[in-house]
């Protein structure tokens, strides 16, 4: 019996031999280098943070109606070689912020047929003649657009939408990296059952051929040949559907994987998974407690839905302003040029000017009204569906807490149950070696040892799973 330890020592050293030359031939891709890749180059998350730069385009261009505005405008008339007419306006208008317009402008006539309004009479000649006009002054708004206007709201929501477009993109690269994850903590399972496999099937043909040794040495039975082979072939069929869960979780992982020019890649043969990020880690009641308040601030969720309630406030705004009557003050003090020759005139702020008013209002405001009772209602749903997400998402955080910690009890668990059904094997082997027991029993106990061996593989891959689902429930930013 000496002799037969010795043989089983050495053929188990030989199959450690086996794996630690099979590893060198393998290229890790450890979990945050697979991560690192899918924020840099995924499709997915380059759109997402390409919503910012939309959102920065769009505030820019909410911004432009403030940009001062030149307006030229040309007219001119010849008849029989002479000029009839020529009408010259150039005007600089420049928004404010606060609503009123400040306006400069010219206009500038000349020829023989003027009209009086944009000419002035000259006694000598008893005609009207062409002169140059220059003016500046205020377009004052006092009803409808004092207090905001539609330039003022399209700025200030596109400012909103910079911190919506934040959110959404924090949203969905948290999304994309929460599967990303899932998928390839799947890989990292395949992998480990089918090494787990790998070494049993080496493990049944060893045993095949140490039984038909002692079979020809005439120690054995020759049916426990047949028991043997069934065991092999069986463990063989396991390793088989492995290999292939390994293959296609691997394809699947590869959807994942781009490079900087926008082309797919594959994962090559040869590259495997790293270790699983399985270290249990104890999460006191305070810190969850902290982690409930905090994901309550910064959820994408909620930071959506809060912005989405300021740029409903911006539209209210709006909209209490437009029932108000449109009542608008123009003045433009100016001094004149006769053409040739300048005039000077006193007092421009009284003999020369130019005033104007102009008011508009709806008689029932039906429109205006309707308006803004219907954001009112946008109001009211969002603020239910705020209320209703952050309940959502406290209950989410929690949920995920419960399950991170019922795994690390599970795992604690089946690693117990790995070890006693190991020294069940060890023992059940002994027996069988000291022809105490059969081959039937060995191969027993062997089966309920791999069985517990792959639960607790799968057991690692979902507490792994497990902590990214919790980071993401509580809406932490899972990218740099």
């Amino acid at each position: 019996m000496s002799k037969v330890k010795k043989s089983i020592i050495l053929i188990l050293f030989c199959i450690l031999q086996f794996f630690s030359n099979a590893q060198t031939d393998t290229t890790l891709l450890p979990f945050q280098e697979f991560y690192r890749q899918v924020i840099a180059y995924h499709p997915i998350a380059k759109q997402a943070r390409l919503l910012t730069d939309q959102a920065k385009a769009e505030l820019r261009s909410a911004r432009g109606a403030f940009d001062p505005v030149i307006d030229l405008s040309y007219r001119n008339k010849t008849t029989n070689s002479q000029n009839s007419y020529s009408y010259f306006t150039p005007e600089l208008k420049l928004p404010t912020l606060v609503g009123i317009d400040v306006k400069a402008g010219a206009e500038m006539s000349s020829g023989l047929n003027l009209d009086p309004e944009l000419s002035k009479y000259d006694p000598t000649s008893n005609a009207y003649k062409g002169y140059d006009l220059y003016y500046a002054g205020l377009s004052l708004p006092v009803g409808q657009g004092l207090m905001f206007d539609p330039r003022r709201a399209a700025l200030r929501q596109a400012q909103v939408m910079q911190n919506l477009a934040e959110a959404e993109k924090i949203k969905v690269i948290n999304k994309l990296l929460l599967q990303s994850a899932k998928d390839y903590w799947n890989w990292q399972q395949s992998y480990e059952v089918v090494l787990l496999m790998q070494l049993n099937v080496q493990l049944a043909e060893n045993r095949l051929n140490f039984i038909i040794n002692r079979i020809k040495l005439g120690e054995e039975k020759p049916i426990d040949s047949v028991e043997a082979m069934i065991e092999y072939k069986r463990r063989e069929v396991l390793l088989l559907e492995a290999r292939l869960d390994f293959a296609n979780t691997g394809l699947l992982l590869s959807n994942y994987l781009w490079n900087d020019g926008n082309e797919p890649l594959a994962l090559k043969p040869g590259i495997v998974p790293g270790n699983a990020g399985n270290e249990l880690y104890n999460l006191s009641s305070d810190s969850l407690q902290n982690l409930v308040s905090r994901s309550q601030q910064i959820h994408p969720e909620l930071l959506k839905l809060n912005n989405k309630i300021a740029s409903l406030e911006v539209e209210r705004k709006l909209n209490r302003e437009m029932i108000k009557p449109r009542l608008t003050f123009d003045y433009f003090p100016f001094r004149s040029y006769t053409a040739g020759n300048g005039d000077g005139v006193e007092n421009i702020f009284v003999n020369n000017y130019k005033f104007g008013v102009s008011f508009y209002s709806a008689l029932f405001l039906r429109k205006e009204r309707g308006n803004l009772q219907a954001t009112n209602f946008k109001l009211k749903q969002t603020d239910f569906d705020l209320q209703l997400t952050k309940r959502e998402i406290v209950n989410n955080v929690l949920a995920s807490y419960n399950e991170l910690q019922n795994l690390g009890n599970l795992i604690t668990i089946q690693q117990t149950l790995v070890n006693n059904a190991n020294t069940l094997r060890n023992a059940e082997e002994t027996r069988f070696d000291n022809g105490e027991s059969s081959l039937f029993l060995v191969n027993q106990r062997e089966r309920s040892l791999i069985e517990s061996q792959a639960k607790l593989v799968e057991l690692k891959a979902k507490y792994a799973k497990a902590k990214i689902m919790l980071q993401w429930s509580s809406g932490i930013q899972m990218f740099d």
